[in-house]
């Protein structure tokens, strides 16, 4: 009779602790196969929003402090023309030709006026998920 007793009683402590490591690393392995999925993009758009904000801000301070701003933005010859450029534009390249890739993101610039200037280069992405901010000094040298 104890032995019938014995197999009816349920799980013994053993079994009990086996299961709950099972669906322990069960659960684990599912949350780290799904968590980084939502978010594995943001990674790349900031490196492309901070590589965009880098080649904006390259061209600005290569340019004289004073200068032409006639023509298109590859003749503009200083810095103060950048602030012709209409804020939260798709990146272009210095011809102005736009770039389609880059549809997504969005770039503004703006040049403060004295000496030295103000140079700030915003690069935001359309879906909100990551965006890089530049900002500099350009001296009249």
């Amino acid at each position: 009779m104890n032995a019938s007793v014995r197999a009816g009683r349920g799980f013994t402590l053993i079994e009990f602790i086996v299961a709950l490591v099972v669906l322990g690393l069960g659960s684990a392995l599912l949350v780290s196969f799904v968590t980084p999925t939502a978010g594995s993009a943001d990674p790349m758009i900031q490196a492309q929003a901070r590589a965009i904000a880098a080649a904006y801000m390259d061209e600005i301070v290569l340019r004289a402090f004073d200068g032409d701003c006639s023509g298109g933005r590859g003749e503009w010859s200083g810095i103060q023309c950048y602030n012709a450029l209409p804020a939260g534009q798709a990146p272009h390249d210095q011809f102005g030709n736009p770039i389609p890739a880059l549809a997504d993101y969005r770039v503004t610039v703006a040049v403060g006026g004295g000496n030295p200037a103000e140079i700030q280069v915003q690069v935001s992405h359309a879906g909100g998920r990551g965006g890089f901010s530049l900002q500099s000094a350009r001296g009249d040298y």
